[in-house]
């Protein structure tokens, strides 16, 4: 069986001097293991150049029945992202996000509002000129809703604690250890108020982007416990030094 779909590329990994495995979000099925041969060869560096992190492509892929790896057949991008590649600090943000989203979207159900909003993320950073420094919190916080854990809005605001393990701001410190007191909860109270279209207006110091980073991985680790390491994470750290 053939499937022709969109993909957002999230992995891509030297299998042998013949092939790569790719791990990619589909829009027809989601999730999905892929091995793509031609793609090692000195001369295929057209075909590689689509397996970089975050590149929209169509592809038609062969689906073979009882195994873990289907086989790309052809591959060609949709959406060329030549600004992500080429600037260095979107270059940076992608890496993360691609690996972010290749150790948390392990799922592999067919979710096209999930891929909607991803592919739209992606067509965002790569036409955005300002605020692209706050892009990957905002898309972080904003994934968050389609894997059920987005924050309630109820009683949000200032000088509220935030319970990390039921997603909530609360006036009483919570009984467990998973929360952000007051003056930590007031830094993600202000990505609360963020979004791609203004994420431009807001300022924040290294300090305070760094926290909101690491307030939002330890939200994504209590939600989802097989997230792991994230290794592109010290490169992003110090890009924004």
């Amino acid at each position: 069986m053939f499937l022709k779909t969109k993909a957002i590329i999230l992995h891509c990994l030297k299998y042998s001097d013949k092939a790569n495995i790719v791990h990619l979000i589909s829009e027809e099925r989601g999730r999905l293991a892929c091995i793509v041969y031609g793609a090692s060869r000195k001369k295929s560096g057209s075909k590689m150049a689509f397996l970089q992190p975050l590149t929209l492509v169509d592809l038609e892929i062969e689906m073979l029945p009882d195994r873990e790896l289907h086989q790309i057949k052809e591959a060609r991008p949709y959406n060329i992202i030549t600004s992500i590649q080429m600037n260095p600090v979107k270059n940076a943000l992608a890496l993360f996000l691609a690996e972010f989203l290749y150790r948390t979207l392990r799922d592999s159900q067919t979710d096209k509002m999930l891929f909607r909003f991803l592919q739209e993320s992606v067509q965002i950073l790569e036409r955005s000129e300002q605020g692209v420094a706050n892009f990957h919190l905002v898309m972080m916080l904003h994934l968050t809703r389609f894997l059920g854990f987005f924050p309630s809005t109820e009683n949000l605001g200032l000088h509220f604690y935030f319970d990390m393990v039921n997603g909530v701001f609360t006036s009483t410190c919570p009984l467990h250890k998973h929360f952000l007191r007051p003056a930590e909860s007031a830094v993600l109270y202000q990505l609360m108020r963020i979004n791609y279209t203004n994420m431009h207006m807001f300022r924040f110091s290294r300090g305070e982007r760094v926290a909101i980073l690491e307030y939002m991985l330890s939200y994504y680790r209590i939600h989802l416990s097989e997230i792991g390491e994230i290794k592109s994470l010290p490169v992003l750290m110090e890009l924004f030094d």
